[in-house]
């Protein structure tokens, strides 16, 4: 189980507010399984601002919107205007990822988060500024160095807060949420060892690693337009290449020279598998067969194939011991993010909060 380590500092503003980047994502059709993933953008952003500050209008909840008015929270309004060039800038950012036929769609779905963005960031920077509460040059940096901890090799901090609308300001107001949050737990987030260990045991499952074999291999394509001749020959030039292995020749140069499987470019290594991750054949061959080994011609819906297992990783229950950290930050993150929760629930009560009429 791969619990994430998210900075402190960051999961305040995200909770909601930056879950806006993985909505949009998904609205425009992005659906690459998160887990994959291993960058900070996932949680850090907050999200993108209107080219201006909106304008302050007097708006009670006894009168009608203004025409030019998306939503209004306390007197602070986000103009109609404002809110079309945040959805435009998504939908180009996005634009070569959104099928023709949902533009219409995903601009709805964009129209609506982005709105309840505006109203929840509002919200947020109306109550730390009522509580006064600021947020010092140092503690700022620090949370810089943070994002930038995160960040891939390959990424500049400056390019990537650049690339994503994110300021110093933007910055700022995450370490002031970050303390509004700790006045709302009253600081007491840090999970007890009770906790952590009923965690562990209630998700033992989790923590276990599945047995693996590292394979390589060398695929004879069949197709279901060869007739008898061309099957006979196939299996027989399987069969050849399997003998020139057990002869002496290279797995990897036969591989390379005769293999139809794209991994003939690594020799026909297809690294670490797992059970039920290939076809039965395939997968009964790979599990039984002794390492190194090259075992008989394994015939599956794909083709002949020549196979040779390098390695054997067999399952393993990880320790509490060693993800006792992981679990515990992951449990302070909970923590966090139901008070988070809480108080938002609390603010949007308290508030006077319109929205223009479709």
């Amino acid at each position: 189980m791969k619990l994430k380590s998210v900075p402190a500092i960051l999961m305040l503003v995200l909770v909601v507010l930056t879950f806006a980047c993985k909505k949009e994502e998904a609205a425009a059709g992005k659906s690459e399984a998160a887990a994959s993933q291993n960058t900070a953008s996932e949680s850090i952003l907050l999200p993108e601002k209107p080219a201006a500050e909106p304008a302050v209008a007097e708006t009670s909840s006894a009168q009608p919107l203004p025409a030019d008015t998306a939503a209004s929270v306390d007197g602070i309004v986000l103009k109609k205007s404002d809110l079309n060039k945040r959805v435009q800038a998504q939908m180009k950012l996005y634009q070569d990822k959104i099928p023709a036929d949902r533009k219409s769609e995903v601009m709805k779905g964009l129209n609506k988060q982005l709105t309840e963005d505006f109203v929840m960031r509002t919200l947020l920077a109306n109550e730390v500024k009522r509580k006064n509460i600021s947020a010092t040059d140092k503690e700022i940096q620090a949370a810089m160095d943070q994002i930038k901890a995160n960040l891939p090799p390959d990424k500049n901090l400056k390019d990537f807060l650049k690339e994503n609308n994110v300021s110093r300001e933007d910055i700022a107001l995450g370490v002031r949420i970050q303390k509004l949050v700790a006045m709302e737990t009253g600081g007491k987030v840090k999970p007890t060892e009770k906790e952590v260990g009923k965690f562990y045991s209630d998700n033992k499952s989790k923590f276990t690693t599945e047995e693996s074999v590292h394979v390589r291999h060398i695929l004879v394509a069949i197709d279901a337009k060869d007739d008898e001749k061309v099957k006979a020959e196939k299996k027989a030039k399987i069969e050849n290449l399997r003998r020139q292995i057990l002869n002496g020749a290279d797995f990897a140069e036969v591989a390379g020279k005769n293999s139809d499987c794209p991994s003939k470019e690594n020799g026909g290594d297809l690294g670490e598998i797992k059970r039920g991750q290939t076809v039965k054949p395939f997968e009964d061959a790979a599990f039984s067969q002794e390492i190194n080994a090259v075992g008989p011609v394994v015939s599956t819906e794909f083709g002949h194939h020549i196979v040779q297992v390098l390695g054997r990783t067999p399952a393993k229950t990880v320790g509490l011991g060693e993800v006792q950290e992981q679990i515990s930050l992951y449990l302070e993150q909970q923590k966090q993010a139901e008070a988070f929760s809480k108080m938002m629930a609390r603010l949007k009560k308290n508030a006077v909060i319109q929205y223009s009429k479709p």
